[in-house]
């Protein structure tokens, strides 16, 4: 390549040589001096309802300190646009993430939310994408994908739960007035730990007069819902029961109906299970043995591997010994139908890449975090992991808290971040979602918290169960159907 031609790419331009990208432009100009150029690009994709026209913007956004101006941080993001129709009503706008807490926002891009989807290793158009009915916006926290710290030293301001809210909130504020988009409808979308950088983010935002119209819990629970370890401990146990259906390892009687089976394990749950864990303490041997025999009845195992002390499975225990200790069938984490890790595709991560850097056209040559590997200097102490730098500052980690954690359960209580904003905001609307399968989360456990804060509050939650696991729209009919929800979800929430 020339060095002209290197110079126009540094620039964003469009290049003979790219033949196959899109037309790329400069965005608006920096709203001040030394700001990153945002890449610009017009698209195209089909959908049964015919074509549909939209705008990509990629780039870097600066976190500034309020007080000084000084750049803490860069948030990489990317934007997908489509220009309303003459007089019609500002379109909503939904800011998207996956959890972590450090990942960055790739899947719910690239697999559910974005016009564009990946299938094994190429994309194709998604006729289901949300981008029908909002403007998105996915953006990766600060050390994950293209996002970066301004210097080594701010990184610790990013990498806990309170500065990942207060940097998420400053990045939709500016983002916002940068792309003139105050006027649209606000939405936050969050996967796993996401929903808690929903919850926390949104009551930021409602304390600072900013209105959030709805946001959408993914595989995440109701954070904030403040329920002690026995009600986590007994509302997993409905997916065990139907990962134990689908493995067909329960009893003949519960394996004739899984409607019936589950009814009757929430039912057992709620009425039996969860009131002995409360008071496991006074229970006689033969309560604990009862207890014990009906669980291991109800998760598809022998009853020895049930502890008659704790009544509880671990989700570590339960995944691993689930086909008799054999570490070639452990559960799968994250979708308990299936057996190991998921594996990507040949080519997965270099299509995510081509992606970005082709048809996105934000050619840096700045590795992707978790996509792929940068340089390291050789000497000097081993590097850490983001999550093992992770500091959840918003309470005290406490030994049981820890004990829990090491067991496989979630990370330490969150807050009621969100339910003090919808008090606050009593317009604000809550999609939740989870996945039957997934082994992190619970569809019966999620009504129970949807229902437990005041009637006011409680009526503005949405729930929804799917067939799928943590990642449910891997599932096709599961993604169809989510997509119509959202989408249905939006329209009511944003008074479309």
């Amino acid at each position: 390549m020339t060095r002209s031609h290197r110079r126009l790419a540094a620039l964003g331009l469009t290049l003979s040589w790219l033949c196959a990208a899109p037309a790329l432009a400069q965005g608006p100009a920096p709203l001040m001096a030394g700001d990153e150029p945002v890449i610009v690009a017009q698209h195209r994709i089909s959908t049964p309802a015919g074509p549909l026209d939209y705008e990509t913007r990629a780039g870097r956004l600066p976190i500034r300190n309020a007080e000084t101006g000084e750049v803490h941080g860069h948030v990489f993001f990317v934007a997908y646009v489509v220009k309303p129709a003459p007089d019609a009503p500002p379109r909503p706008l939904m800011f998207a993430w996956n959890g972590g807490p450090t990942a960055p926002a790739v899947l719910v891009q690239t697999e559910l939310l974005g016009p564009r989807r990946i299938e094994g290793n190429h994309f194709v158009d998604n006729a289901e994408t949300l981008l029908k009915t909002t403007d998105l916006v996915f953006m990766d926290p600060i050390e994950t994908g293209f996002s970066r710290p301004e210097k080594p030293e701010f990184a610790d301001e990013f990498l806990s739960t309170l500065g990942d809210f207060a940097a998420t909130a400053e990045f939709i504020r500016a983002w916002r007035i940068r792309f003139d988009a105050e006027r649209q409808p606000l939405f936050l979308f969050g996967e796993s730990y996401g929903t808690w950088r929903v919850n926390g983010t949104t009551e930021l935002l409602e304390k600072h007069g900013i209105k959030v119209a709805g946001d959408v819990l993914l595989s995440g629970g109701v954070p904030g819902s403040l329920m002690p370890f026995e009600f986590t401990d007994a509302y997993y146990i409905p997916a065990r029961t139907a990962a134990a259906f689908y493995h067909k390892r329960l009893a003949p009687d519960l394996m004739r109906d899984r409607a019936a089976t589950l009814k009757a394990v929430k039912e057992w749950v709620a009425k039996t299970y969860m009131p002995a864990l409360e008071h496991r303490d006074k229970l006689s041997d033969a309560e604990r043995e009862t207890v014990a025999r009906d669980l291991a009845r109800y998760i598809g195992i022998p009853a020895e591997n049930v502890d008659r002390k704790t009544l509880v499975v671990s989700n570590r225990a339960y995944l691993t010994g689930f086909m008799g200790g054999d570490k070639k069938t452990v559960l799968n984490t994250y979708d308990m139908r299936k057996i190991g890790p998921d594996v990507d595709a040949p080519g997965y991560k270099a299509a995510i890449l081509d992606y970005l850097r082709g048809e996105i056209g934000y050619r840096t040559d700045m590795p992707y975090v978790e996509l792929e590997e940068g340089y390291m200097p050789v000497h000097g102490s081993a590097r850490r992991t983001t999550g093992e730098r992770w500091n959840y500052d918003h309470t005290d980690i406490t030994p049981e808290m820890m004990a829990h954690m090491n067991a496989g359960g979630g990370p330490p209580a969150s807050q009621p971040w969100l339910q003090n904003a919808m008090r606050q905001d009593s317009a604000l609307k809550v999609f939740v979602a989870a996945g039957r399968y997934d082994s992190y989360n619970m569809c019966e456990g999620n009504e129970t918290m949807t229902a437990k804060p005041e009637p006011a509050v409680a009526a503005r939650f949405f729930d929804h169960c799917y067939e799928g696991g943590h990642m449910m729209y891997r599932d096709q009919p599961t993604r169809l159907q989510l997509a119509q929800d959202l989408e249905a979800f939006i329209k009511e929430a944003s008074g479309r």
